[in-house]
């Protein structure tokens, strides 16, 4: 559509010649620079920055196109595009300047107050040479055309409904963006919402909407700062953008440094700007959109998100799509910049190419937010259908745990009832007695703590802290064992403190009944309870220390000796379960302790520290 308008306007243009030339010193006037040719051009000029004038020369032909119902209607001189700041037209039919026309100059009571710059000039009879001086501190880029007015009316009309059509898709993309941040808090969408809304203000200056509702009361200089702040906020805007999104997709770290070194300009530009220093501003922001497409393409092509093995760390883009886009922002953007900067000639479709790049990237990314956001959520229904089905399994385990647990209790309810009436009635005297009464107690034993380790699976053992007199309590661990006479205790008189009393019961008993199980036949089983000071070097410790020669089972494997139904090799021809020091260390955790295999040169050696 922008090319069938500019070649529309071309067919109707009564311009059949142009030319440039530059005053360096500023200084020429019109009937100095009327002696002069220039250099010719079609189209649009594109000298890039700099603070000279320049001088356009057109030759009006006023028999070019058909001539309107009334020959002594005026021409009308078309200029674009509407951020330049001094224009000012010299016609040799009325002898001097005609009109002008800038951001500099209020655009009220101009002629015609429409998105573009028009004067009206004299058509005249025969052909002839106008000439515009132009000033300005952005790039100096200028398209002129000079029209019949009912053209004129026709090319209006079909720019402000390309334009309308243009702010208004801008407006509805900074208004989604906002709306999806609002309800995902996203940054990189925080910074596309306001990517977008900065556009749409420099949309609203760069194709003259400001102008067109500018109030009367303001200054003119106002209107030029306002558009130049407009651009540099705008092209800061998209690279904060671009800086976010592609961080997503994890460049190497130094990469990440060199990405966000543009921001920096940022406050730079906006005091140059302040300090009346606007062209160099707008310079450094053009070489930005020069330049910074490439840093970025640069960027996804070493990104290194795309090589994790792990579906759910991978983005939902694929390195195609993202390299893809990228190379197409190099593309248009280097279009867009290189007239802008003087460094190529360029058409009509230049001048609007930042306006392009904005809507056709905000299409871009809105599709591919999009879909980002739609793989999102489809992993997000895969996650929750996987947590559900978590859920069932560790209830269906749950509920296996407890029929086991049921089953455990009525097992161990119906064996420990005949293992008693067994132990009751058996004749002491009778052969081989001893070696019954100690396999029913070692069965018992196996009983017991198969119920307390289910009972601390299922997190139904909790510490009841009740004033305990250690020393009784280790008393009476000692005498419940199967050997009491082998244990050497050494403790004091009495030792009362806050504890679990069954708890500590069974961690004594399994400890005692561990070294005598698997202590050297007859040899001494030591038994301590001390103090001790932590290594903060303050705090007191409750300390228990069982230690044993070691047997025929050997030492204990210090990596797995805490651990569940561990037994060594020649631990195995004694009756045992393997869930002893398993069931200990856990419930020495209960209580808010520790437990150490901490064995010397000569003995096995288990050290437990309680909280005091």
């Amino acid at each position: 559509m922008g090319l069938w308008w500019a070649g529309h306007a071309a067919a109707q243009d009564h311009i059949t010649q142009r030319a440039w030339l530059e005053d360096p010193t500023g200084r020429l006037t019109w009937s100095e620079v009327a002696q002069q040719r220039g250099q010719t051009f079609e189209g649009v000029i594109s000298l890039g920055f700099g603070e000279a004038p320049v001088w356009v020369r057109l030759q009006i032909d006023p028999k070019a196109q058909p001539a309107p119902s009334q020959v002594d209607e005026p021409l009308m001189l078309r200029i674009r595009p509407v951020y330049l700041d001094d224009i000012q037209i010299f016609d040799p039919l009325v002898g001097g300047q005609v009109g002008v026309v800038g951001d500099l100059h209020h655009p009220r009571g101009h002629f015609f107050e429409g998105l573009d710059f028009v004067v009206p000039i004299m058509r005249g009879q025969a052909p002839r040479d106008i000439w515009i001086r132009l000033s300005s501190s952005s790039t100096r880029q200028l398209v002129v055309q000079a029209v019949n007015h009912d053209a004129l009316h026709r090319m209006t009309a079909g720019q402000q409904l390309l334009f309308s059509l243009y702010v208004s898709v801008i407006l509805i993309f900074s208004i989604w963006g906002w709306f999806q941040w609002l309800s995902g808090r996203e940054k990189v969408i925080a910074a596309f919402a306001l990517k977008q809304a900065a556009a749409l203000v420099f949309a609203l200056g760069s194709l003259g909407y400001t102008r067109v509702f500018w109030p009367a009361d303001w200054p003119a200089a106002w209107l030029d700062t306002t558009t130049s702040l407009s651009s540099i906020l705008a092209v800061s805007a998209a690279i904060y953008f671009h800086i976010l999104l592609i961080l997503e997709f994890e460049p190497p770290p130094w990469m990440g440094y060199l990405l966000r070194l543009p921001m920096w300009l940022v406050p730079a530009k906006l005091l140059l700007i302040f300090f009346d220093h606007v062209m160099l501003a707008l310079r450094i922001n053009m070489v930005e959109i020069l330049l910074t497409p490439f840093l970025f393409l640069w960027a996804v092509s070493l990104a290194r998100v795309w090589d994790k093995q792990e579906n759910l760390d991978k983005p939902v883009l694929a390195r195609w799509v993202v390299v893809g886009f990228y190379s197409f922002l190099v593309l248009i953007l280097l279009v867009a910049s290189l007239p802008g900067l003087g460094l190529a000639k360029g058409g009509e479709i230049p001048l609007y190419l930042v306006q392009v790049h904005g809507l056709l990237t905000a299409f871009l990314i809105l599709l591919m937010l999009q879909y980002r956001k739609h793989v999102q959520q489809v992993r997000q229904r895969d996650t929750a259908l996987a947590l559900e089905r978590s859920q069932l399994q560790t209830r269906q385990e749950r509920d296996i745990r407890e029929e086991q647990g049921k089953l455990l209790a009525m097992l161990a309810h119906e064996l420990k009832t005949p293992l008693a009436t067994m132990h009751m009635r058996m004749d002491v005297d009778a052969q081989g007695s001893h070696e019954i009464r100690h396999a029913i107690r070692d069965m018992n034993a196996v009983i017991e703590r198969c119920l307390q380790t289910a009972q601390f699976s299922d997190r139904q053992l909790q510490a009841d802290l009740v004033p305990v007199d250690l020393v009784v309590l280790l008393q009476d661990a000692v005498s419940a064992s199967a050997q009491p006479a082998r244990v050497i205790m050494q403790a004091p008189d009495h030792w009362t403190v806050q504890t679990d009393q069954q708890l500590m019961h069974i961690i004594l008993s399994n400890l005692i009944e561990n070294a005598c199980k698997y202590a050297e036949p007859n040899s001494p089983i030591e038994v301590k309870l001390f103090s001790a000071t932590a290594a903060d070097g303050v705090t007191q410790k409750i300390c228990f220390e069982v230690s044993n020669l070691p047997g025929t089972a050997g030492w204990p494997e210090a990596a797995h000796v805490f651990e569940k139904y561990y037994r060594s090799p020649h631990a195995r021809r004694q009756a045992g379960t393997g869930l002893g020091l398993y069931l200990v260390r856990n419930l020495v955790q209960v209580l808010g302790g520790q437990i150490h295999y901490a064995p010397d040169q000569t003995h096995v050696r288990f050290v437990v520290y309680m909280p005091l």
